[in-house]
């Protein structure tokens, strides 16, 4: 189904309106209209296989507690994860921007708070685009349950995997992510979208929120949500007690 590996589904936006924003993204700008002109310039397609090693990196450093010795070892065992699942009908979203603005927004981001992170160093490529973050999108989620067998075939999708680089935060990157993947839903004549994320992760709910999704809670939940949730072993106590 459409769109092909490498489709772009949000573009830069380049119109003389945010040209004026864009324009207002320098080191004398606030940090509200600095990331607005950053925001606008985040473009987001569809990875390739040629994207999964980062994506693989970024996953490994923002979901795992392994050290970085060990997350390189683990990184090939990731993208052949990746890419089996990609046969399995999952599409992976990358948000990148023109890498001559990688500099500039590290600096503003990290750098001048003082804060301290472990940066993921980019790898050498060609590409003109610095990768800043991933989301995934997939139907085998649904397979074999209840949510799955009642609803028609091709009309959900389940969202996963949502990160962006720590050099990366702030910028709007990943509210352009959740955008790419609105996009890819139309396109493939998808009706709702599901997704889980930790009850304690109050910046992420704010995210999904945002976006436009709502929290389908215990008191109006459908069984077929607590079967969905515990088929995928995201219930109550199945994360180290949590």
């Amino acid at each position: 189904q459409p769109p092909q590996s490498g489709s772009i589904l949000l573009h830069p936006q380049t119109n003389d309106e945010n040209a004026v924003v864009a324009n207002a993204a320098t080191s004398s700008s606030s940090d509200a209209e600095y990331f607005a002109g950053v925001r606008d310039q985040i473009a987001v397609r569809v990875a390739t296989p040629w994207d999964d090693i980062d994506i693989a990196n970024l996953r490994l450093s923002v979901f795992s507690e392994m050290a970085p010795d060990l997350q390189a070892k683990f990184c090939q065992k990731s993208c052949e994860v990746l890419d089996h699942r990609r046969n399995k009908g999952a599409t992976c979203l990358v948000a990148a921007i023109d890498s001559n603005r990688r500099d500039s927004i590290v600096a503003r981001n990290i750098y001048q708070d003082g804060a301290d992170y472990d940066l993921i160093k980019p790898r050498e490529s060609t590409s003109s685009q610095w990768f800043m973050g991933s989301v995934e999108v997939s139907v085998h989620e649904f397979y074999g349950t209840e949510l799955g067998k009642r609803r028609p075939a091709g009309t959900i999708l389940y969202v996963t995997e949502v990160a962006v680089l720590p050099e990366a935060r702030r910028t709007g990157a990943a509210t352009r992510l959740m955008l790419g993947v609105d996009e890819l839903a139309v396109l493939k004549g998808v009706e709702s979208l599901y997704l889980h994320v930790d009850v304690n992760n109050k910046a992420a709910i704010t995210l999904y929120e945002k976006a436009g999704y709502r929290i389908i809670g215990k008191a109006d939940s459908h069984p077929m949500f607590e079967e969905f949730t515990m088929r995928l072993n995201l219930h109550d106590g199945a994360t180290k007690g949590r």
